[in-house]
């Protein structure tokens, strides 16, 4: 078994987190949360410097993190010659984030948007691309929409991840369309691991959030008598409501929106002499009060304000098996299904209800082969992806459903100090054709620890259905006449593990996208579509540094990423991407029982384009604190502080992101 198979967190997440360095405004006045937050960084520091003081001499070995995102197979992030993120199930533990949205912001190298609070519609973004152009998984498995393209990240509860990749930049040469931005792929918990050590053990979770609500959740894991390993995981969040649109939205609805989450996660599996059979599956329903977008030509002033009301519904559920022909040759095979269901009415005005209706069935498979020829590992894998699409909805789409089928091949060698990765990928597409993309990463060990990377690849993402053949309401129309998106992209980077607990990772990247489709909006009638730019160039620099001190009891993340996402075509700003990213976050072991986590994360002014009627959004400073007191060997106590200085900011113009929230929560297991 591999390491990262047995459910074991690593000492510290190495996935920095949140950084200040001034709010970057044209005006320099004095800001008494700005000043707090400089002075926790500035103490954070000191607090590293007393930390290798007093570690001089101390040595913290780190075990390789693997992951399997980046090129389809276990690997290590090294090895995998890409810039890759893990956030682990002690990472979302420590964390003061309430839902997916809010954990993942705090990440360098990620944007996450959204409309409000929990439940609120929510997109993650890499390297200034849009949310369609990075792919989002579950378990492997494609659950994003096919009409707007993203994936209900919000609908998906914190208690039953287990861990999330996050890999930055072009990989359609392995997972096809969509990531050219990236692949963000949620891992759900399985039954490999109980922390008191028994075959099997449940866990119970109560809390409340201010000012949301109360939440729940109850999960069973383990391995029975007979071999199979099982995870059961059942979630229950309500909230109050809160005013998530400011008074310049085109419809201010000042009242308060709730909502209310049910959901049910499973995996079981069980091994025998050839393999092993699995399954993983995952339900989720809410029922949020949302405040609306603008107004659509054939509603009435009632019908449009006030809250209205929503069910979203998401699922997807596999079969899959593991063949181990040899020590050195092995195979899998996967059915899945998924669905994406979205209904919002007005119990008072049931001609404005609107639902959209995704289903996607899908078979992958893949053989890998090992070749050991003298000192050069060669790895050789051959797969195949198949799936269609169908959409049911009430808005009169031209076309219904496609089909989409591909063949992709993979080589790996590793040789002493050199790693080669390479691949190539081709996708038939119903509605566009086909569609080759490729791959090439190179690594090399210059020095012990120091590691020097570079790849260059190609991406492909066609147009939703949304983008071509929504109907028109009023305020959007689709344009048929959209080209499909392509893009070229390379990068160059260093890695330095010093083996004592320290690791810095810089990397340089450009992105060329051609036909790039971005949402217009017309300065007049205020109607909007989507539209091709020639050209787009999304040029930028990430650097992370993490740092283990005081005996593996201190931890310091910090990131920093800046960017240039650029419209060639008219030497313009890409709409709504900012430029300047910091991160910075600091988790101490302050004893035994008591763990204390603090993470800052600023965001820089983002722009719009000349046509586009939305304002620039500003700056912010984000803090979060979180503490967690294991009372016994079996139960928790946490407390924790989302925006502890309720920065008033917006991620999506017209759209208040969540004040202050507090959470208290106990957790016990038996």
């Amino acid at each position: 078994m591999l390491p990262w198979m047995d459910g074991r967190a690593k000492p510290l997440s190495h996935s920095p987190r949140c950084f200040f360095a001034g709010r970057g405004r044209p005006e320099w006045g004095f800001d008494m949360r700005e000043f707090i937050a400089a002075g926790m960084a500035v103490a954070v520091l000191a607090s590293a410097g007393e930390g290798l003081a007093q570690d001089a001499g101390a040595t913290t070995v780190l075990e390789p993190i693997y992951v399997t995102t980046p090129l389809r197979r276990p690997s290590t992030i090294v090895q995998s010659t890409s810039t890759v993120t893990v956030v682990t199930e002690e990472d979302i533990e420590r964390s003061a984030a309430v839902d997916l949205p809010s954990l993942l912001r705090s990440y360098p190298g990620v944007n996450v948007t959204t409309n409000g609070g929990m439940g609120a519609n929510a997109g993650i973004t890499l390297r200034g691309t849009n949310t369609g152009q990075t792919l989002v998984l579950v378990d492997g498995m494609r659950v994003a929409s096919a009409t707007g393209g993203s994936t209900a990240i919000a609908n998906i509860p914190l208690a039953s991840i287990a861990r999330v990749e996050i890999v930055e930049g072009a990989h359609s040469a392995q997972w096809g369309a969509d990531a050219i931005g990236g692949v963000v792929n949620i891992i759900t918990k399985d039954g490999n691991f109980c922390e008191n050590g028994a075959s099997i053990c449940s866990s119970v979770e109560t809390g409340v959030t201010w000012p949301w609500g109360g939440f729940g959740t109850l999960a069973t894991r383990g391995v029975t008598g007979s071999g199979v390993d099982f995870n059961v995981g059942l979630s229950v969040i309500g909230t109050e409501g809160y005013d998530f649109t400011t008074p310049s939205n085109m419809v201010h609805e000042p009242g308060r929106d709730g909502f209310l989450q049910g959901s049910f996660n499973y995996s079981i599996g069980k091994d025998f002499a050839w393999g092993r059979v699995y399954s993983q599956g995952f339900y989720a329903r809410s029922n949020p009060h949302f405040d609306s977008a603008p107004y659509a030509d054939w509603m009435t002033g009632d019908m449009v304000y006030g809250a209205n009301q929503s069910i979203q519904t998401n699922a997807a559920f596999k079969l899959g098996a593991e063949f181990d022909h040899a020590d050195d040759w092995s195979s899998v095979f996967e059915l899945y299904s998924a669905f994406d269901y979205q209904k919002n009415f007005r119990d008072d005005h049931p001609e404005a209800d609107t639902h959209y209706d995704t289903n996607r069935f899908g078979i992958s498979g893949s053989t890998t082969k090992e070749v050991l020829a003298g000192d050069a590992l060669n790895i050789f894998t051959l797969g195949f992806d198949a799936y269609r699409e169908t959409v049911d909805s009430s808005v009169d789409y031209t076309e219904t459903g496609r089909n989409v089928g591909a063949f992709y091949g993979q080589y790996g060698l590793e040789l002493d100090a050199l790693t080669v990765n390479a691949g190539l990928r081709y996708d038939a597409d119903e509605q566009f054709g086909g569609a080759l993309t490729y791959n090439v990463g190179l690594g090399y060990e210059l020095v012990e620890g120091l590691t020097a990377r570079a790849s260059f690849s190609t991406g492909f993402n066609a147009p939703t259905f949304n983008d071509l053949y929504w109907a028109f309401d009023g305020s959007y129309v689709g344009n048929p006449y959209l080209d499909p998106e392509t893009s070229k992209n390379w990068e160059a980077g260093l890695n330095w593990d010093s083996g004592a607990g320290s690791v810095v990772d810089v990397v340089y990247y450009e992105n060329y996208i051609d036909d790039m489709i971005v949402f217009v909006s017309d300065p007049i009638t205020y109607i909007g579509t989507m539209e091709n730019i020639e050209k787009a160039k999304v040029s930028g620099v990430r650097a992370t540094y993490s740092q283990m001190l005081l005996d593996d009891r201190l931890g310091l993340d910090f990131g920093l990423e800046y960017r240039l996402p650029k419209n060639e075509t008219d030497d313009e700003y890409i709409a709504n991407q900012n430029r300047l990213k910091l991160t910075a976050a600091a988790s101490w072991q302050a004893t035994e029982r008591l763990n204390l986590n603090a993470g800052i994360e600023y965001v820089g002014s983002r722009w719009t384009n000349e046509s586009n009627f939305n304002p620039q959004l500003g700056d912010y400073t984000v803090v979060d604190i979180s503490a967690n007191y294991a009372v016994d060997d079996l139960s928790n106590v946490k407390f924790a502080v989302e925006n502890l200085f309720d920065e008033d900011y917006q991620t999506i113009p017209g759209y208040n992101a969540p004040g202050t929230t507090v959470t208290l929560s106990y957790r016990r297991t038996f």
